[in-house]
């Protein structure tokens, strides 16, 4: 694999931001920095600066000569200049609160025989409740219109009791980040798929039966009871940790302990299901006797969904990242469902990040 790389971004507040990526700094877009920084809370619109050059989004590292140990700065333009005179604040907002699902400790080796029981689950669960307090809260998309989601307190504890932990000196929490990135670049990829596919049952359906239209229409409104039905169970979870856990604009809520625990949990009008997912690796091993044998014990782990929470394992190659999921029918379930099914699913994370490691490494 490539070396980590490392280079620097002064904030226009003083803050020094440490990014760490592996592979090469020139094929880096200065899109993608910016979607960085904004995990860490760092306001749009500002202007990105190297060598008193603005940088494009469009450009990427080769174009101004990015290279290991770079500093980059940050400016706020004419009108973020201008707002800050008229209102005295400089608001910080982050559109993604916490993200941070990169992990350091990847997995690999053949499945165990057996599921994690009830009693391990509940005693896993138990230790998720002990540090509850750095648990993400959300906005509520029904409430919450044109406001933007603000950074809680949760999330400073979820990374330590200061933000600047954020920039600790092992970039631990950096790659977390970049890790999210690509992790909510995949999801926009799936649910842009899902709207196309949403779109053509509705094509469909404007030239079938009275039956098919009536599915396209329910397709194309949102099914409100199920919505609640989500936050039900979010709720409850939120209870059982003693913490208020809400989704965000997206219909997403980020749950997370520390550098090791970070899982989603995303409701889909289409599907009418919560999904829980969080990635087991973030790299996929260049070599192809490698990458076989990866691919030979996801497979066989992901029989009949019973190593794996009743879900599956699935890659992304345009991302580089394999993520084990499992899925919840709320038409079908009650408003425990997602409260029962959290702790065995961190314990298979944890198993199954361990097994991938150990073959990869």
């Amino acid at each position: 694999m490539d070396d980590k790389q490392v280079f620097f971004v002064q904030g226009t507040d003083g803050r020094k931001f440490k990014i760490v990526i592996r592979g090469d700094l020139g094929k880096l877009s200065v899109g993608k920095i910016r979607r960085c920084l904004k995990s860490y809370g760092v306001p749009d619109g500002q202007l990105l600066l190297f060598n008193n050059l603005v940088l494009q989004d469009d450009a990427v590292g080769a174009d101004f000569g990015l290279c290991n140990n770079a500093m980059l700065h940050l400016a706020l333009s004419h009108d973020d200049e201008m707002g800050e005179e008229e209102s005295g604040v400089n608001e910080r907002t982050s559109d993604v609160p916490v993200q941070a699902m990169r992990d350091g400790n990847r997995s690999g080796t053949s499945p165990p025989s057996t599921l994690v029981d009830s009693k391990d689950g509940n005693s896993h669960f138990g230790s998720l409740r002990e540090r509850g307090s750095s648990f993400t809260t959300h906005v509520d998309p029904e409430n919450s219109f044109d406001v933007r989601p603000t950074v809680q307190s949760s999330t400073a504890a979820l990374f330590g009791n200061k933000t600047s932990n954020i920039m600790d000196s092992s970039g631990t929490n950096t790659a977390l980040e970049v890790e999210n990135l690509q992790l909510r670049e995949e999801v926009q990829r799936l649910r842009r798929e899902l709207t196309e596919v949403r779109d053509q049952q509705k094509t469909r359906g404007g030239r079938g039966s009275t039956s098919n239209n009536s599915f396209g229409k329910r397709q194309e409104s949102p099914n409100t009871d199920l919505l609640q039905s989500a936050k039900a169970n979010l709720q409850e979870l939120g209870d059982e940790l003693g913490l208020s856990l809400q989704f965000d604009m997206n219909l997403t809520c980020v749950v997370g302990t520390d550098d090791r625990h970070t899982v989603l949990i995303t409701f889909d009008h289409a599907t009418e299901r919560l999904y829980i997912y969080s990635t087991l690796l973030t790299q996929l091993p260049d070599e192809p006797a490698v990458r076989i044998k990866l691919y030979e014990l996801l497979l066989e782990g992901s029989l009949l969904g019973r190593e794996v929470c009743g879900g599956g394992i699935g890659m992304s190659l345009q991302n580089d990242i394999v993520l084990l999921s499992s899925t919840i029918p709320l038409r079908y379930c009650s408003s425990s469902a997602l409260k029962d099914i959290m702790p065995v699913f961190v314990e298979t994370l944890e198993r199954w990040r361990s097994l991938v490691n150990e073959l990869v490494e």
